[in-house]
């Protein structure tokens, strides 16, 4: 451990150096207390190094209302004093005052203008360090256990360390490559806390279907509606959807995974309306007219809304049993196939897993933190941020902007 602090003992130890805790522990050195930021691997935030496909969306330019929607009405409404007290612009700030330059890009998101992740973390690495954080590296924690009276004790194959507080930033189970084994759920357990199953989210989707999974390569502008077996619309997103060998990925399906996965598929059910501009009602008429007019003898798929890939409308004319010219066309099949282009129901029970998802979906119950501490209302002098919480938000920066935040609300009060 580093000279400001004895040996064994800190006033704050955080676990986890991903953006959390990064987060955290710089804000409570720079309140003058003896931080050490303990990370089991070699080197910290693996994490924010592979997000955005190594480019790092940081956090979004929505803010307010608009922002805590993102997170669903129980998650945003608990995660409001955090945002609202760390709003992406005071991130912005601080990471362009670190010298790292942003850039705005499509979808709300921000980038480092280098497209580098590792600038993002090398900075949030120097200004920990700089505020006097003792950052010790392979140090996974075996242990945490409170001690009546005197702190927590947390032990390490580098040693045992004691502080009066701590803050696990452990993460979820997303993304195993990094080192997440979801370690942290275990400690909070053990110290009387309960746990929301954790689920993937943020996780491409798979579905066994090969007349779709044939189209790989398709990205559509689609708008997306997941419903449950009673037809109730859990969520609805108009983002990219691309096509893949095993199912669905892009930013609308991944975004749904989570509700799939935490209800375990059970009566799930896609609604893909693939051409969100045009009503039913002027696809049918279109078709009818063609039909009876000089366009009879083309086929079927070429009448369908151009901004469908083609290679897509054929497969939906085949599904719909309307091969042929339009003129050919019967009614039922017609109907079939206007349906399949406004409301394509694809059953799904899975997704692909946290080897693939971005996050993790559940951890400590809300109701067990106080939102504007992020100290445990079971354990006193234990603080929670970041994903080992039950929250979690769409992609597009919302996840490092809920860690960054809740992260700074414990710096603060610890």
């Amino acid at each position: 451990m580093g000279s400001k602090a004895t040996p064994d003992r800190a006033d704050v130890l955080v676990v986890g150096a991903g953006a959390a805790g990064l987060m955290a522990s710089a804000v409570a050195a720079g309140r003058g207390l003896e931080v050490v930021l303990l990370e089991k691997n070699a080197r910290p935030g693996l994490k924010i190094l592979i997000s955005g496909g190594g480019r790092c969306n940081l956090t979004t330019t929505l803010r307010g209302r608009a922002l805590e929607a993102q997170y669903g009405e129980r998650r945003g409404r608990w995660l409001r004093h955090a945002l609202r007290s760390f709003q992406p612009d005071a991130l912005r700030s601080l990471v362009e005052r670190l010298g790292v330059p942003l850039r705005e890009e499509d979808l709300d998101k921000v980038f480092p203008v280098s497209g580098r992740s590792r600038d993002v973390l090398d900075a949030f690495v120097r200004h920990a360090v700089a505020q006097g954080v003792d950052l010790v590296r392979e140090a996974p924690v075996e242990g945490l256990r409170a001690i009546p009276g005197a702190g927590f004790e947390v032990v390490t194959p580098r040693g045992r360390y004691a502080a009066s507080r701590v803050v696990l930033c452990t993460g979820g189970l997303s993304y195993p490559k990094t080192g997440a084994t979801g370690d942290g759920y275990r400690f909070v357990q053990e110290l009387g806390h309960t746990l929301v199953p954790p689920v993937p989210a943020l996780a491409p989707l798979g579905l066994d279907l090969p007349w779709l999974n044939q189209l790989q390569g398709l990205v559509l502008d689609a708008r997306l509606r997941l419903v449950d077996v009673g037809g109730r619309r859990l969520v609805e997103r108009r983002r990219p959807t691309l096509i893949t060998h095993r199912g669905l990925s892009g930013p609308a399906p991944m975004d749904v995974s989570g509700y799939i996965e935490e209800r375990h598929g059970f009566g799930c059910t896609l609604c893909l309306d693939l051409a969100p501009e045009r009503r039913a009602e002027d696809i049918d008429a279109a078709l009818i007219a063609a039909g009876r007019g000089g366009e009879g003898r083309r086929a079927v798929q070429h009448l369908l809304p151009a901004e469908i890939p083609e290679r897509l409308r054929l497969a939906l004319a085949e599904q719909a049993g309307a091969q042929g010219s339009v003129a050919e066309l019967r009614r039922e099949a017609r109907r079939r196939l206007v349906e399949s282009v406004k409301d394509l129901r694809l059953p799904v029970e899975r997704s692909l897993g946290f080897g693939a998802a971005e996050v993790t979906r559940g951890g400590v119950p809300l109701d067990e933190v106080d939102p504007r501490t992020m100290e445990s209302r079971l354990v006193p002098g234990l603080f929670l941020c970041g994903e080992i919480l039950d929250v979690d938000g769409p992609i597009g920066g919302f996840n490092f902007q809920a860690a960054f935040a809740t992260g700074r609300l414990a710096g603060l009060n610890v």
